[in-house]
């Protein structure tokens, strides 16, 4: 069911005009939105909100985003309030200045809800089976107005405040990177990449170890402050879990087993 959403979610936005002039007042008059990061992805997040509503309903499901803004996910999909297969969706978005600049994303914290299943999250991090990103990439235009405002006639003077918008949806574990976001948080970061493809087609180094490596990794990464850091990147981490794997412990139970193939077979292919 769930790959029904990423077909339906390409279908969907394949038909979006992103040119937005800005906001239209009462008056008809348009506020220009200018290029700060934070109003850009909140107007992607605003284009992409009908279409998932449209797809929850297309395919049986409620759409509720969390009481709180600071909460994860920004959108959750379920059938019933009390499911354990809820699905998790959260939107980000970057910007890039050239076709060779590195694609970077942040992709939610690993010190709070990975780790204690309740903190900053809508329910339990154990009610949701699938963790979806919707990424969005594009270009800032210099030229583009900050702030003005124009009639609603004036409107083909306003310079649009990006271009060139690309966009991805695809689970979570297999656009991480092993290392945080920014060097003092606790966010996921996703792998590094110059190539907008290996993100939508989830190129990430655990889209071959599997959700239950990748939630072992960041659930033991070590916090910024942490005085003991056994490990701080991938090479080390597939070193000293083989070792540790029956002290590790998740929130939901996992094959040790096959983690440790996973592993191996991964050692094999990329360590010769």
């Amino acid at each position: 069911m769930t790959d029904l959403i990423i077909e339906k979610f390409y279908q969907k936005m394949a038909k979006i005009n992103f040119e937005a002039y800005g906001i239209l007042d009462s008056s008809n008059y348009i506020h220009t939105l200018g290029t700060d990061s934070k109003i850009i992805g909140r107007v992607f997040e605003m284009y992409t909100q009908p279409i998932l509503e449209e797809i929850a309903k297309e395919l049986g499901y409620k759409i509720k985003t969390p009481e709180s803004q600071t909460f994860y996910p920004d959108f959750i999909l379920f059938k019933s309030e009390e499911s354990t297969e809820k699905i998790a969706i959260d939107i980000k978005t970057t910007y890039v200045n050239t076709d060779h600049s590195n694609i970077k994303f942040t992709l939610g914290s690993f010190g709070s809800y990975m780790r204690n299943n309740t903190k900053n999250i809508a329910y339990k991090y154990t009610d949701y089976t699938k963790h979806y990103i919707i990424g969005f990439v594009y270009r800032r235009n210099g030229l583009a107005q900050e702030s003005r405002i124009f009639k609603y006639e004036e409107r083909l003077k306003i310079e649009f405040p990006y271009s060139d918008v690309k966009y991805f949806i695809e689970e979570k574990y297999k656009i991480a990177g092993d290392r945080p976001g920014s060097g003092n948080t606790e966010n996921i970061g996703s792998f590094p990449t110059k190539d907008f493809s290996d993100l939508q087609f989830g190129k990430g180094p655990f889209s071959e170890l599997g959700q239950d490596v990748f939630d072992i990794y960041w659930k033991y990464f070590p916090k910024y402050r942490s005085a003991t850091k056994e490990y701080t990147s991938l090479d080390e981490f597939l070193n000293w879990l083989p070792d540790n794997i029956t002290s590790v412990k998740l929130l939901h139970e996992f094959d040790a087993n096959n983690v440790l193939k996973n592993i191996e077979d991964y050692k094999l292919k990329h360590h010769k």
